[in-house]
């Protein structure tokens, strides 16, 4: 009796072992089947990168200025700051008078710079010979009077006839008359931009197809564009003066400027 007491104790032992064992070796197949690593189905982004090309493109255009602008100023001096400026105020108006009576709007005519400044000189007073000299004999610097200096710059088209203009300021009194500057207006540089640009993309692919058609690939689309800022010259001419200090004696023409666009592209290459 006492040893089928021993078996049946011994066979609950055994059971137990069995599940114990059953349940461990379920939890390590477990933990094996986590830390196998996943297979690559090829959809990670390393896969899909495609090749690129990078490439640089050049488009230029010869362009004549349809602006041009010149300043024109009138200087006058007086015994006080406001006999200065009275009597350039009244001079510019006969300038500004003189430009208008050309065709010339108000909208073309901006005042560009206006001051008032003394004028010094060196004075030496009148003092006894004597050495050492008093401070009050040494020569000081004093006010000798006010000069008054306005400048206005008047922008027209670049077709029209900048040396009339000129001798119509001078002839009215202006007395100081800068070069004059040609340049592109804003609307004809949005213009500008807007033809090179597609250009210089063209030309950035034409040389990506060549590159791609070396390792007997196609480009296959754009992966990024950068458009650099096109720089648009602006043209100076000094004025020839004549003999007498009037207008230029020779035509003024500014010519043709040279204006280029680079693009970078990326490529896509399959």
């Amino acid at each position: 009796m006492k040893n089928n007491r021993n078996l049946v104790l011994i066979a609950g032992i055994l059971a137990i072992g069995l599940v114990a064992a059953s349940i461990l070796g379920g939890q390590s197949m477990t933990a094996a089947a986590q830390q196998q690593p996943t297979q690559n189905n090829g959809n990670s982004n390393g896969n899909n990168t495609k090749p690129t090309v990078s490439t640089t493109g050049t488009a230029s255009t010869s362009v004549e200025p349809d602006k041009v602008s010149v300043t024109i100023g009138v200087e006058t001096n007086g015994t006080t700051a406001e006999e200065a400026a009275a009597a350039n105020a009244e001079l510019m108006q006969k300038v500004i008078d003189a430009l208008k009576a050309l065709g010339i709007a108000d909208s073309q005519i901006a005042t560009s710079h206006y001051s008032i400044y003394p004028v010094y000189d060196m004075v030496s007073p009148v003092c006894i010979e004597i050495y050492p000299q008093p401070p009050e004999c040494k020569p000081r610097s004093e006010i000798t009077g006010y000069r008054a200096v306005n400048s206005v710059t008047v922008t027209a088209d670049a077709s029209s006839d900048i040396g009339k203009i000129i001798d119509a300021a001078v002839g009215a009194g202006a007395n100081n008359v800068n070069g004059a500057y040609f340049f592109i207006s804003e609307a004809r540089q949005q213009e500008i931009r807007d033809s090179l640009i597609e250009k210089a993309i063209d030309n950035a692919r034409s040389r990506a197809d060549k590159a791609a058609s070396a390792v007997d690939m196609n480009v296959t689309g754009v992966h990024a564009i950068n458009l650099n800022d096109v720089y648009f010259p602006v043209y100076f001419k000094e004025f020839a003066a004549s003999a007498d200090g009037g207008a230029p004696t020779t035509p003024i023409v500014p010519g043709q400027q040279q204006v280029t666009m680079n693009v970078q592209v990326v490529f896509t290459m399959g």
